[in-house]
């Protein structure tokens, strides 16, 4: 579209924008470009070497930050100095301004193609060695931070570590009367659990424990293991049935205990799927002319109470009722959570005086409207397809 006339810009106008796009900043005017000696030939000992070295410096320090001087710095420790990149990237461990000290400028202008005195090329020789001794050190005072620091337990670790100083204790003080003679003493493992708030994995963890003993001393009372035998050989027989008895209750408190879990576990709710989500796959007409009937919206069908459908070539109409407040959910083609009950079809033999009546009248007096019908009533299945017009949904 043509711009109006006052906003167009006249051929003087354009040159004088296009002018001032090629001035140089008041910064480029003073400092000058970013100096480069690339294929210039420069004697770093002749007379006035000094005053390109500093006038360069100037640049840099003018419009760089400290952390620009990192990439050169690197560069110039690998491609003069001779050491691996691996090497060079330690040096990123160190601050700004410890890397930066007493080399960043001689990097910088070397690789900008100045050649440096020799002395210049030496100090930093010696202090880039300094600073990977440097590095190396930060690099070991982290990783030695790192196994100093304490891991976090996992929920199975806490889970155990609560079992060991509650019910566990417990179990061994229980240990402890059969070594000293008791065998009536006993453990009322489901009071424990509960007292204790223990869950989950950790009945399994018990029950493991306690299936260990248990295995030996049947062992010993079954005399299918000589250690077992030979180690219990000062217990009685009866004593060793005591101590099995004991552990079979407590076996069985745990089962009943997992029982329990579940029967109190909140069944997961079912996730509902959008509406639109829902009839994305549902087959309908959406318009028929000689009904004059127009189909409406889908996306009305889930979560509404009542839907009445009508096929035009077999000539039925179908009213759904729900079966519960959630109201309809659509599969593919075919509608669910409505009540067999309340649910009917039938045949129309003059839909040109009862489909107006669908669509203007009130849900009680639709009720009374199927109490008038001659034909036979049945019970829908629920699907819908493309001859199917989607008449009418309501909440009720």
């Amino acid at each position: 579209m043509a711009l109006p006339k006052a906003k167009r810009k006249t051929a003087t106008e354009k040159r004088q924008v296009k002018m001032r796009g090629n001035r140089k900043s008041i910064e480029q005017i003073h400092m000058g470009e970013e100096p480069n000696f690339v294929g210039q030939e420069i004697d770093p000992n002749a007379e006035g070497y000094s005053l390109i070295w500093g006038k360069s410096a100037t640049w840099f320090n003018y419009f760089r930050k400290p952390k620009d001087y990192q990439k050169d710095i690197l560069k110039y420790v690998v491609d003069v100095l001779g050491y691996t990149q691996k090497e060079a990237n330690t040096l990123k461990k160190l601050p700004d301004y410890r890397l930066n000290e007493g080399i960043n400028m001689i990097c910088t202008l070397a690789n900008r193609g100045l050649p440096q005195p020799e002395k210049y090329v030496q100090k930093v020789k010696d202090l880039v060695a300094e600073k990977m001794i440097l590095a190396a050190d930060i690099i070991e005072e982290k990783q030695a931070e790192q196994k100093a620091k304490p891991k976090t337990p996992t929920i199975q670790e806490r889970m155990k570590r609560k079992m060991f100083d509650t019910v566990y204790e417990d179990w061994d003080t229980l240990v402890d009367h059969w070594i000293d003679g008791n065998y009536d003493a006993s453990i009322d493992t489901y009071a424990l659990f509960k007292q204790y708030d223990l869950k989950g994995a950790t009945m399994t963890m018990f029950g493991d424990f306690v299936r260990m003993e248990y295995e030996v001393i049947s062992d010993a009372y079954h005399k299918t293991c000589d250690q077992a035998v030979e180690a219990y050989s000062h217990v009685k027989k009866s004593d060793l049935k005591k101590m099995m008895t004991t552990m079979d209750g407590v076996f069985s408190d745990l089962e009943r205990l997992k029982q329990s879990a579940k029967s109190a576990r909140l069944p997961r709710a079912k996730k509902v799927k959008a509406s639109d989500k829902q009839v994305i796959n549902l087959k309908y007409l959406q318009e028929d002319v000689d009904s004059k009937l127009v189909s409406i919206n889908p996306v009305m069908i889930p979560t509404n109470n009542r839907l009445f459908v009508y096929n035009v070539k077999t000539r039925k109409l179908t009213m759904y009722v729900a079966d519960n407040s959630k109201g309809f959910e659509v599969r593919g083609s075919t509608v669910y959570n409505w009540n067999e009950e309340y649910s009917k079809i039938t045949t129309l033999r003059k839909p040109d005086e009862i489909l107006p009546q669908i669509l203007s009248k009130t849900e009680r007096q639709i009720d009374n409207l199927w109490d008038t019908l001659t034909t036979k009533i049945g019970v829908p299945n629920g699907r819908i397809n493309k001859d199917c017009i989607l008449v009418r949904v309501s909440d009720k």
